[in-house]
């Protein structure tokens, strides 16, 4: 998930800051980062590859037509779902701003993308177009500048991966025990990974195939783990081995990123050898079905602080939080 007003704002106000541009660091390095030990300042660079209404409001209620999600939005854009994506992509994230971020401080960038910027699944009504030739600009000049680290995240998935606008379509759950969706999303990693493999620079990146999978209809229960049940827990692990195996193939150096479906790491610890090269990306979200309140909502931060490293098995990462 990446809706939150807050988080959004939180790259917002980076990008925002006039600060003075930083010196370009040392050429970037060839050493393949070990999640366990690597430290990074780092930011979403949300409603930019993948739509979402509440990052962008004024983009959302100019094109949206009313629609919850990116799916509707080109449908109702239509012919001009293509130019307006396109131009989308040209201007809300740039190399200046990359400069600014690196005033910052900052080190890594989390990419969402969706799924159709790497697959053409038949019916999808996401737009196919230039996104990967953005993703290359901005990710090439991030990593030869700056010596960033770059995050490929797979921010949806075909069918729908948690029912949510972000997930594929509002409402959709079609990828779980879905064997179509699952080959499609398999093409779409083996195209991610081809990028990342070929960029002349795979010791920057970590690719992340899956975001927040949740298959509890139930919204209420949405960042708890009651919002993915064990079986679905059980189609997410057959993936994301699959996706180990893929990645190693090609290049077993490059990291493997699992959105745990607020299950946390130990839930899936056992599942995976202690040798996997493999780093499990924690959201610390505080909804109602968690019952957050002023009250105890500070209490709740400072206790996933000290749960979010699981059982210590594989290292972990906080990709999205908000308040």
């Amino acid at each position: 998930m990446f809706s939150s007003p807050i988080a959004a704002l939180a790259l917002s106000f980076v990008v925002g800051q006039s600060l003075a541009l930083p010196a370009a660091v040392a050429p970037p390095s060839t050493n393949y980062i070990n999640w366990k030990t690597f430290k990074a300042n780092g930011v979403n660079l949300g409603g930019w590859l993948v739509q979402e209404s509440t990052i962008d409001t004024a983009f959302w209620n100019q094109y949206s037509g009313g629609a919850p999600d990116e799916w509707g939005l080109c449908v109702n854009l239509g012919s001009q779902c293509g130019p307006v994506l396109e131009k989308r992509y040209a201007s809300w994230i740039t190399t200046s701003d990359i400069d600014k971020l690196a005033a910052a401080n900052i080190t890594l960038l989390r990419i969402p993308t969706t799924y159709a910027a790497w697959v053409k699944v038949p019916g999808s009504q996401l737009y196919s177009g230039n996104q990967l030739s953005f993703l290359k600009t901005v990710s090439s000049y991030a990593i030869n500048k700056y010596n960033m680290h770059i995050i490929i995240d797979i921010h949806s998935l075909p069918g729908g991966v948690n029912g949510m606008p972000f997930g594929e379509k509002e409402g959709n759950f079609g990828w779980f025990n879905n064997a179509t969706a699952l080959t499609y999303s398999y093409q779409a990693v083996d195209a991610a990974i081809d990028f990342i493999q070929t960029s002349g620079f795979s010791s920057h990146f970590t690719l992340e195939p899956i975001n927040e999978p949740v298959d509890n209809r139930n919204i209420q229960f949405f960042g708890t783990p009651l919002a993915l049940s064990d079986t679905g827990a059980a189609w997410v692990t057959s993936y994301i081995k699959g996706v180990i195996s893929r990645v190693a193939a090609v290049n077993s150096k490059i990291p493997v990123m699992f959105q745990d479906g607020f299950k946390g790491e130990s839930y899936f610890s056992s599942s995976f050898p202690a040798t996997a090269n493999l780093v499990f990306d924690i959201h610390n979200y505080y909804f109602a079905g968690r019952g957050a309140t002023s009250a105890n909502e500070a209490a709740l931060i400072c206790s996933d602080a000290k749960t979010s490293a699981g059982d210590g098995k594989f290292p972990t990462f906080v990709g999205e939080w908000s308040i």
